[in-house]
């Protein structure tokens, strides 16, 4: 009996220390801790860490629409609009009403040149959610793109409305009106987004595409010429602006100065 008594007492002493029981892991919180600190390190481009971040919430919820956007935004911010498509896809299929995720999904299909696409869910993250009017001005630029171009005059100007400060917003409304042939409408509009943002030097360009079109030739040098004082050296300027300039020059230069002399 002592010898069984000696066994049972050895046992025991090789049994681990009593340890205390693992508190539950609160999912809730660790969900909107992760989420919070994903966005947070997105922001900060901290792309690695907010990965991270965001897997950790879709561990314990794979369906989080917020994860799967936030995975998407980061292939966006790579310059992978191909790759952000299915996370996306699958953010706004578990939530259909997330403004965030239709528009990042609208802005990958707009990489994709898929217009009609990106007009679709930038229309519906506009319609979501009308107090972010960059959602709006975007999807007016989709329309756009898409050829719908009375729709996207509709939304351009209802943005404008809202917020008249927008940037680009009556720049974007000027080339709709420039690609319907509206000539004396695009000219007013580009001539107000001047003033609204005297840096946005597209509007100039803008200007300067009416002014040709109405046989201003000297007003479209004029509109080119400031377009290429703020913009002397990109790829749009040195393959575009620059040599419709010299083109305008060199035709105004052949155009006699008294109609009468001609011939």
């Amino acid at each position: 009996m002592k010898r069984v008594l000696g066994i049972c007492v050895a046992a025991l002493l090789l049994l681990p220390a009593c340890q205390p029981k693992e508190k539950d892991v609160d999912v809730e919180a660790e969900i909107a801790r992760n989420l919070a600190d994903g966005d947070s390190n997105l922001r900060n481009n901290k792309v690695a860490e907010a990965k991270k971040n965001y897997e950790v919430v879709l561990g314990h919820d794979p369906g989080n629409a917020a994860a799967l956007t936030g995975l998407g935004r980061i292939a966006l911010d790579a310059e992978d609009p191909a790759g952000a498509i299915e996370p996306l896809e699958k953010a706004v299929a578990a939530d259909p009403k997330y403004s965030l995720g239709h528009a990042s999904l609208g802005r990958a299909y707009a990489g994709t040149k898929d217009w009609a696409k990106a007009a679709e869910h930038l229309g519906q993250a506009w319609e979501l959610d009308k107090d972010t009017e960059q959602y709006g001005l975007e999807y007016g630029i989709a329309l756009r793109e898409a050829k719908q171009l009375d729709k996207a005059s509709e939304v351009l100007l209802e943005v404008a409305e809202i917020n008249p400060k927008l940037k680009y917003v009556y720049r974007e409304l000027g080339r709709v009106q420039l690609d319907g042939g509206e000539l004396d409408k695009a000219l007013r509009t580009f001539m107000k987004a001047q003033t609204q943002w005297a840096g946005d030097q597209d509007a100039f360009a803008g200007a300067a595409m009416v002014y040709e079109a109405q046989g201003e030739i000297s007003k479209s040098i004029d509109q080119w010429s400031q377009y290429i004082q703020q913009d002397c050296c990109s790829t749009y300027s040195k393959d575009v602006a620059q040599p419709k300039l010299a083109e305008l020059k060199a035709k105004e230069n052949a155009t006699p100065n008294d109609p009468t002399e001609a011939g």
